[in-house]
C-alpha cells in the first residue's frame, strides 16, 4: 500500500484502470509490481474502498461465463461515470467459454460493473504526511547507495524475495542493505519482524531494517534485537532523518565490524557463546560448536548464520562440510 498510494501523491498514476487477461480475468497492470498474483488486485483495491483510502467509479461491464466464473470479454469505456447505470456494452449475443466449453447468453445475470480507482481525496494528506519512499531513496542516494524500489534479492533457496527497497554501494551487493516499511495506526507486533527474518535468512543481506510507523510493541523490538534486525521507530517524518543518519553510514563505510571483547559483551547470551567458540577455534563447523555447547547443530547453525548475517563472522565451505570463522580486516 505504501508505494501505491506514492504514485498516486506524487502523481506518477491518476487511475488505476482495468484490463481483461485471458487467464488471469481482470486485473490492473499498475498493480503487477507490488501484487504476488494478479487476480488478486480487485480484492485490494476494494479493501482500500471500504476504508476510504481509494474512491472506485463504474466504467464499464464484464461478461463472465455462466459455467465456470471465467471473465468472457470486458467493455470499458473511455470516461470514468460515478453512477452505476452506465449504457449497456454491446457484446455477441452468445460466447463461448475457453475454459469450460459452454456457452453464455447474454443477460443480466451474466454482466457486472468493473471499477477504475482512483485516490480519496481525504487520503492524500494523510498518505503524503505517511510517504517516506521518494525522501528516502534520496537520501540513500546522497550517500552514496545504488538503491532499488521495490528491490529484490535471490535466496539459497533459489527464491527471489521482494524488499520495499534495496540499496548497496555501486558494484557492492555483498554489502546490500534492505529495508521492509510496516505502517498502521497502531503498534506493530511480531509479524514484520518474523517477515524480515525469514528473508533475510535466505538472502544473507549485510543490514536489514524496518521502518516501523509509529512504533513496535516492545515484544518485537526484543525480537528484532535478537535476529540482528535494525528497527527505526518514528511517528511523522520530521524526526526520521537524523534517526537514518545514526542507522545508515554513507555507502563508503558500509563494512563489516570487528567481534572485539566489547562487541561479544553486548551479544546476546545465546550468540555470545557461539561467537566466544568460533574466536578461539578459528575455523569450526556447526556441529563442533554444537558439540561444545550441547545445543542442538540445528541451534548452532541459526545462531552462526546469524552472526554472518550481522557482519561477524565469515562461511565458506571445505568440500561438504560449511565452515564458520571470524572475519579479518580484509573482509
Amino acid at each position: 500500500m505504501q508505494l501505491l498510494l506514492g504514485w498516486f501523491v506524487q502523481g506518477d498514476i491518476e487511475s488505476l484502470q482495468p484490463a481483461l487477461d485471458q487467464e488471469e480475468g481482470i486485473r490492473y497492470p499498475a498493480l503487477d509490481p507490488i501484487v504476488d498474483d494478479p487476480s488478486d488486485a480487485e480484492t485490494f483495491l476494494e479493501s482500500l474502498a471500504d476504508n476510504n483510502i481509494l474512491d472506485k467509479h463504474a466504467c464499464g461491464y464484464v461478461l463472465s461465463c455462466k459455467g465456470c466464473g471465467a471473465v468472457l470479454s470486458l467493455e470499458v469505456e473511455m470516461e470514468d461515470d460515478s453512477s452505476e447505470d452506465l449504457s449497456k456494452p454491446v457484446f455477441e449475443s452468445i460466447m463461448r467459454c475457453r475454459r469450460c466449453g459452454s456457452n453464455t447468453t447474454i443477460d443480466e445475470s451474466s454482466l457486472r460493473p468493473v471499477y477504475s480507482y482512483t485516490i480519496h481525496p481525504e487520503a492524500i494528506e494523510d498518505a503524503s504526511s505517511m510517504l517516506l519512499v521518494k525522501p528516502l531513496i534520496e537520501f540513500l542516494t546522497e550517500r552514496g547507495f545504488t538503491t532499488h524500489c521495490p528491490g529484490t534479492m535471490a535466496g539459497r533457496s533459489d527464491i527471489r524475495h521482494q524488499f520495499d527497497i534495496v540499496a548497496y554501494p555501486e558494484g557492492r551487493k555483498d554489502r546490500s542493505l534492505v529495508i521492509d516499511f510496516a505502517i498502521s495506526h497502531q503498534p506493530h507486533g511480531e509479524a514484520p519482524v518474523i517477515a524480515m527474518f525469514a528473508k533475510s535468512y535466505d538472502c544473507n543481506p549485510f543490514k536489514s531494517l524496518i521502518v516501523a510507523i509509529p512504533r513496535l510493541t516492545e515484544s518485537a523490538k526484543l525480537l528484532a534485537k535478537q535476529y540482528g534486525i535494525e528497527c527505526l521507530e518514528t511517528k511523522d517524518t520530521e524526526g526520521l532523518w537524523k534517526k537514518l543518519i545514526r542507522v545508515i553510514p554513507p555507502a563508503s563505510q558500509m563494512d563489516f565490524e570487528t567481534l572485539d571483547v566489547m562487541t561479544l559483551l553486548a551479544l546476546p547470551d545465546h550468540l555470545r557463546k557461539a561467537a566466544s567458540i568460533v574466536c578461539d577455534e578459528g575455523r569450526i563447523t556447526a556441529g563442533e560448536v554444537s558439540d561444545m555447547t550441547r545445543r542442538s547443530r540445528a541451534m548452532e547453525s541459526g545462531y552462526l548464520n546469524q552472526l554472518v548475517r550481522m557482519g561477524y563472522l565469515r562461511k565458506d565451505r571445505g568440500g561438504r562440510r560449511v565452515y564458520f570463522s571470524v572475519r579479518g580486516d580484509d573482509g
